[in-house]
């Protein structure tokens, strides 16, 4: 093999370590990706749990991306707080080196038997089979990869350039490390990164100390992608990608310093280059996340520095209802009625989010909107639940009405967040595409927004405080959203004959004006609920 198959051979074999990374990691996370969710959403506020937690489950699905990336989803969605984060983070860097320690073992060529049977499986009509197919189909490329990486390094070792580069990475370390991160940048993946270190020990190609140093890098190149999974996200999510990068970071710059004698003591751990670089991949992490749990408090106040600015919080679950009441139907009911409230305060500062959104052009709140759509949702969902239990108990013709009340008023609160929700979407495609409203059409939204806005507000006050007054001011704004909608769609054709407008930009502006006026419908459905049946 010349030296230009070689290199073909290691991009291939890199290419297949690649693929059987994404095979592995798709099929455990098919079989345990749902248990990853729900886990990590129980996590406690002990660091020292978030720690196991982190490193089982990112051993478990062979990928500390996904473990973090899956992270900053939770934390985008306000289900857990960055404290807990961070100490799940440490954690799912300690799994991570399995990958490592698995890849140091020197299989042959039992690679085949593993690709066939996950072949074999692939074929089966069960999911379940399909997935456990996935997984050793997945080891089996990832074992090829290895092989063919580990064989291309013959030639490559005799190429005084290649040994050349490599031994300036032991004589100068911080080449090493820029190396490291650079690759495991580009490719998204430090245990690739890793593996083919490890191929290279396996040939004798590289010096423990360069591998150290490469590898040192590469746990600061894996922070690239949760950093692309933050933007976009909430603040929360944004200081947890960051976290992890100081982390990694903080970690480099203490071993750097002692990278010979680390390099010494980590050459006594085994006899066979493979098994030590695997050896110190583990020593690092572990090392580090004994350092820093003690200093998770530091780390989050840090993050909270370079990142400033004040968390919003978004809601989630009930807060009102208790299944202890159930047996007690009026108090259950009154309680039902506060939580609905609750559900519809929820949907008026979504409005409220709206408006910054699209009139201030503040961006970050249309993560907001959808995450709190989500949580309406799962409000509407529990209080439903509720109110079919208590359904079942001997009720009042008045207790009766009530009921069906607040069951048509959550149905409406839900389809009005729906509407925002829907606003919301119009406004980041409006964003996306870089399109601009005239200042008549944007003076025309502001008046839309205002009704609804002034609508819904009154129907859940209405809700809140039972003040029959209120229900003709609902019903005459409702009247009045009518009216703007037909009268701002002929404004608006007449602007695109004008020229005023641009064509592009009118679909998103007749949508909002449609969703606000179906707010507006809403709100006169709850506020005709409350007077008809509390």
């Amino acid at each position: 093999m010349d030296w230009t198959s070689a290199i073909i051979a290691l991009i291939g074999g890199l290419a297949l370590f690649l693929f059987g990374m994404k095979l592995l990691s798709d099929g455990l996370q098919n079989i345990a990706g749902e248990k990853l969710r729900k886990v990590l959403e129980k996590i406690t506020n002990n660091p020292i749990k978030g720690v196991f937690v982190g490193a089982s489950l990112t051993a478990l699905i062979q990928s500390s991306s996904i473990t973090t990336v899956t992270l900053v989803g939770l934390l985008n969605a306000g289900l857990i707080t960055l404290r807990q984060a961070v100490g799940v983070i440490l954690g799912a860097e300690i799994g991570t080196t399995i990958t490592a320690q698995i890849l140091a073992f020197k299989i042959g060529t039992m690679f085949f038997p593993l690709i066939a049977l996950g072949v074999i499986l692939q074929f089966s009509k069960k999911t379940k089979y399909n997935d456990i197919g996935k997984v050793i189909l997945g080891f089996g490329i990832l074992f090829l990869g290895m092989y063919t990486m580990s064989s291309s390094m013959g030639p490559l070792k005799e190429s005084a350039m290649v040994v050349e580069m490599l031994a300036s990475f032991g004589k100068t370390p911080i080449l090493g490390v820029f190396a490291g991160a650079l690759l495991t940048g580009i490719i998204q993946s430090s245990s690739a990164t890793t593996g083919l270190v490890i191929a290279m020990g396996i040939e004798n190609a590289i010096t423990l100390q360069s591998a150290i140093a490469i590898i040192l890098g590469a746990n600061i190149g894996t922070c690239v992608t949760v950093m692309i999974a933050s933007i976009g996200s909430s603040l929360s999510a944004k200081r947890a990608a960051l976290s992890h990068f100081l982390f990694n970071t903080i970690g480099v710059c203490l071993f750097f310093p002692f990278i010979v004698p680390f390099g010494n003591l980590v050459s006594l751990t085994a006899s066979d280059i493979p098994r030590q670089i695997a050896n110190a991949h583990l020593i690092f992490n572990i090392s580090m996340t004994i350092i820093m749990l003690p200093l998770i408090g530091l780390l989050v106040w840090l993050t909270k520095k370079i990142v400033p600015g004040k968390e919003v919080k978004v809601e989630r679950g009930t807060k009102y209802i208790d299944e202890r009441l159930i047996r007690t139907p009026a108090l259950a009911l009154e309680q039902s009625r506060k939580e609905v409230v609750r559900m519809g305060k929820i949907a008026e500062s979504m409005l409220k989010d709206c408006k910054k959104a699209l009139f201030e052009d503040d961006r970050k709140m249309v993560s907001y909107i959808k995450n709190k759509e989500k949580s309406v949702d799962e409000i509407d969902d529990l209080i439903e639940e509720y109110l079919i239990k208590i359904s079942k108990k001997h009720l009042t013709d008045a207790q009766k009405r009530k009921l069906a009340g607040l069951t048509h008023i959550i149905s409406d609160i839900e389809r009005v967040s729906d509407h925002i929700n829907n606003i919301g979407e119009r406004i980041e495609l409006k964003n996306n595409r870089k399109l601009k409203f005239s200042k008549p059409a944007t003076k025309e939204l502001k008046k839309m927004f205002k009704v609804a806005d002034e609508s819904y507000k009154k129907s859940i006050k209405l809700l809140n405080s039972g003040d029959q007054n209120l229900y003709k001011i609902v019903m005459d704004l409702e009247m009045e959203a009518d009216y703007l909608e037909n009268s701002l769609e002929e404004r608006h054709l007449e602007r695109l004959k004008k020229g005023t407008c641009k064509p592009e930009a009118g679909p998103l502006f007749l949508d909002m004006i449609r969703n606000l006026e179906r707010i507006t419908d809403h709100a006169h459905n709850i506020a005709y609920s409350v007077k008809l049946d509390f």
